[in-house]
């Protein structure tokens, strides 16, 4: 089957006009109209409808393109996999996280492994848990950065405890509860909670927490991102439940705060490393990431407290 007339199906489909797809494949609109009449003889299916001046897909179209546009976007990938193979024998660190880690403690080590002088190249990538796990066991990165528990237990990883974190609720400066020490399970209650969606991890660990202390959470607001969840507690719209790495650094001038549980919880973190010999870089990079949490507990009391390196 022809590789260049399935990658043009997709461009039609993202652009819905021939035209614009012939250009962002730099072939002419002839050329690109005879690869999809080939395409569609080939595979015997009427991908799009052309009764419109722009194309549409049929519904023969549209569930073809649902069934292969993971492949070619895998297939997309590999250019990357192979010039990341090619930088592995130089100092080329590739690192794939969540958002809330990479800003938390991957911005950190790396700034401390540049002021040591060391020198190298990164990629930081931002990917689902699944995705994490998958494409470093696969080798597609050189590690990653995870809350337990790992979620495919069939995917070959050597994992690597961290860090542990505590628990607690991230809550605007004002509140009337932010002038407390801790915060117990009880005093949500009555509070509207910002969270993620149902089946996230971490809505699914407030739930659980709040649902074995015998409370229904309460949420006025859902999204599917922890950076929104923080940015909405910032500005003075709710709580959150979330642990001490997730909410990341807060200065003295930040408009939220961060308060423990009372009754201690607490998350652990873990590097993910394919299976087989790691790139001494990686090792520097977690060395690194370890001296910048404890230079940062030594300058936070509280921080110290809702830390604890492994």
């Amino acid at each position: 089957m022809n590789l260049r007339a399935l990658q043009l199906f997709r461009e039609i489909v993202h652009s819905g006009a021939l035209n614009e797809a012939a250009r962002r494949m730099n072939t002419s609109t002839s050329a690109a109209s005879r690869l999809i009449v080939n395409l569609e003889e080939e595979l015997g299916l009427r991908l799009f409808s052309r009764t419109h001046r722009r194309l549409e897909l049929t519904d023969d179209g549209e569930l073809f393109f649902r069934a292969i546009m993971h492949t070619l976007d895998g297939l997309d990938e590999i250019p990357v996999l192979a010039a990341d193979i090619g930088r592995r024998t130089r100092e080329w660190l590739s690192i794939v996280t969540a958002a809330p880690l990479a800003n938390g403690l991957v911005s950190p080590a790396l700034a401390r492994l540049a002021d040591e002088g060391c020198e190298f190249q990164c990629s930081v990538s931002v990917e689902t848990r699944f995705d994490i796990e998958s494409k470093v066991a696969a080798r597609s990165y050189n590690l990653g950065l995870i809350s337990l528990p790992v979620e495919n237990a069939s995917i070959a990883l050597d994992t690597v405890p961290i860090l542990k974190a505590r628990t607690g609720v991230m809550l605007p400066r004002g509140h009337r509860l932010a002038g407390k020490d801790s915060i117990s399970l009880a005093d949500l209650a009555s509070e509207p909670l910002i969270g993620l969606r149902p089946g996230q991890r971490w809505r699914d660990r407030a739930d659980d927490l709040l649902g074995d202390a015998g409370l229904r959470p309460k949420y006025w607001i859902e999204t599917n991102a922890t950076p929104i969840v923080l940015s909405m507690v910032r500005n003075g719209l709710g709580m959150s439940v979330i642990d001490r790495v997730c909410a990341g650094i807060l200065p003295e001038n930040d408009p939220a705060v961060f308060r423990p549980l009372e009754e201690a919880h607490w998350i652990t973190y873990v590097s993910l490393h394919p299976k087989g010999m790691r790139l001494q870089l990686s090792e520097r990079f977690l060395d690194a990431l370890a001296a910048s949490v404890e230079d940062r507990c030594a300058a936070d009391p509280a921080l110290a407290r809702d830390l604890v390196l492994l």
